[in-house]
C-alpha cells in the first residue's frame, strides 16, 4: 500500500471515528465541530486558507470554507459532514470502527460521505505546492441530512465560491450532472377578489 492511500484510509477512519449525526430529534442531533476541526488541520497543513463559520441557528455546528489560490472562478469540492441517526444492532460491525472488510471499508459516514471529504483532500495534496491560475475550494457543509442549516446559511451569505463544482454523493460511480432539488417560495397577491363569471 502506497504512503498516500494509507493516510487516506486513516484518514477516513478518523473522520467515521467521530460522531456527527444529525437529526430533527434533539435526542439524536450532534454538533459537527469535531469533523469540521479535523478537516481544518489538515487543509491548515496544506497551506489552503480555512474559514470556519458557525451556524447563526446552532453555534455548536458550523460550515468549513477551505480555498486554495485566489482569484475568481475555480472548482468547489462539496460535501457534508453530518450522517443520520442510526441503530447499532442493525450493524455488521461498528458504526465508528471504520472497519476494513471484503475490500470495504465499513462506518457511519463511508459512503454518505465522509469519505468523499478524505478523498477530496488528498486530491488536492497535488495541487497544494503549486500555483493555481483559479481557485480550488473545498466546502464542508453541517445539516444536509436534517434541516439543511448549514446550505441555507451559505446562500444567505450570498459569497461566490467557485464557477464549477463536484459534490461527492453517492452515485454508484455514475456521473450525475445536475439533480432534483427542492424550492419554497411565497406568494402574497394584493387587490380586490372577484370571480371569472363576475370580474368587477
Amino acid at each position: 500500500m502506497t504512503t498516500s492511500s494509507s493516510r487516506l484510509l486513516e484518514r477516513i477512519q478518523q473522520l467515521i471515528a467521530t460522531p456527527s449525526v444529525s437529526s430533527v430529534s434533539p435526542q439524536f442531533d450532534q454538533s459537527n465541530r469535531p469533523v469540521i476541526d479535523l478537516l481544518a488541520n489538515w487543509l491548515n497543513d496544506l497551506g489552503f486558507a480555512v474559514q470556519i463559520e458557525p451556524l447563526i441557528e446552532q453555534p455548536n455546528k458550523a460550515n468549513l470554507i477551505a480555498t486554495l489560490g485566489r482569484g475568481p472562478g475555480g472548482l468547489v469540492l462539496a460535501g457534508h459532514t453530518d450522517t443520520v441517526p442510526f441503530n447499532a444492532n442493525r450493524w455488521r460491525f461498528d458504526p465508528f470502527g471504520g472497519v476494513i472488510a471484503d475490500e470495504r471499508i465499513y462506518g457511519l459516514g463511508s459512503a454518505d460521505m465522509k469519505s468523499f471529504l478524505a478523498l477530496a483532500i488528498e486530491a488536492a495534496r497535488e495541487f497544494a505546492t503549486h500555483e493555481l491560475s483559479q481557485p480550488l475550494v473545498i466546502l464542508a457543509t453541517a445539516d444536509e441530512e436534517s434541516s439543511m442549516h448549514g446550505a441555507q446559511a451559505l446562500a444567505a451569505a450570498g459569497q461566490p465560491l467557485g464557477r464549477h463544482a463536484v459534490i461527492g454523493e453517492p452515485t454508484e460511480l455514475k456521473p450525475v450532472r445536475m439533480h432534483k432539488g427542492i424550492l419554497m417560495e411565497a406568494i402574497r397577491l394584493e387587490g380586490r377578489s372577484g370571480h371569472s363569471s363576475n370580474p368587477a
